[in-house]
């Protein structure tokens, strides 16, 4: 059996991975999310406000239970969860908008990294944590001050914590994976902020106007594919097209 928990299940990458992975019936998925705690399908449900450390605690307190005693051969964390707003230049930033985005892009998938090392230890003969990444890390974009800083921010732990696993948690795979521009309701709220706000948003609209934003479900085939491979590595920093294309 294999483990999956992915968070960010109700819309676009993560809700098509939790539909795709909860296909197959060797596979035990976890989605965690801001929906209710229950079911779905095959899957179960665990709620969690990635902005609420607590909620995001009493999730992970609801996932040892669920794990129990079992064994797998595959334990992964998606880390997919994430928030673009607020889009705004850095000169008018909401303090209070500026945190949340920091933690649910940041300090979330860390602690949810750390939860996860600690219950799936010893249990599945292969653990692999992949934090959803963005060309956002290294480019900077106007009007993203939150979303490339917590990017960035994210790629940088994903290293450390990679860095230390190979001392305390040897076989631990942690990695960062871009997946490309994709058609979710993240791009949709993109395109709809104002140009004063946002100088970039023509570009992102064309994007979607030309085709080129990939559909969300063929993302997910595409990340499932590389993760029964041994393709990722630990501190890895991937993008999904050149993986694909290399």
């Amino acid at each position: 059996m294999k483990l999956y928990v992915i968070t960010g299940t109700t819309k676009g990458i993560g809700q098509a991975l939790a539909t795709e992975l909860g296909r197959d019936e060797r596979n035990m998925v976890v989605e965690i999310s801001r929906g209710v705690s229950g079911e779905n399908g095959r899957n179960a449900l665990l709620h969690a406000d990635f902005a609420d450390l607590k909620t995001i605690a009493s999730a992970m307190a609801a996932l040892t239970g669920l794990v129990g005693e079992k064994r797998f051969t595959d334990a992964v964390l998606i880390n997919n969860a994430g928030v673009v707003l607020p889009v705004e230049r850095f000169d008018a930033i909401d303090g209070e908008a500026l945190q949340q985005n920091l933690t649910v892009n940041v300090v979330a998938p860390v602690l949810l990294t750390q939860a996860f090392t600690n219950i799936t230890r010893g249990i599945a003969d292969r653990r692999l944590v992949v934090n959803i990444s963005s060309g956002a890390a290294k480019r900077p974009v106007r009007g993203w001050t939150a979303y490339c800083a917590a990017k960035s921010a994210l790629e940088m732990a994903t290293r450390v914590i990679a860095e230390e696993a190979k001392e305390s948690d040897p076989g631990m795979v942690v990695c960062s994976l871009a997946p490309g521009v994709v058609d979710t309701p993240m791009q949709a709220t993109i395109r709809g902020v104002a140009e004063n706000l946002f100088p970039e948003r023509a570009r992102f609209r064309q994007l979607k106007e030309s085709g080129a934003l990939r559909d969300a479900t063929a993302v997910a085939h595409d990340i499932i594919s590389l993760l029964n491979t041994e393709r990722l590595a630990n501190g890895g920093n991937y993008d999904i097209r050149e993986l694909l294309n290399g």
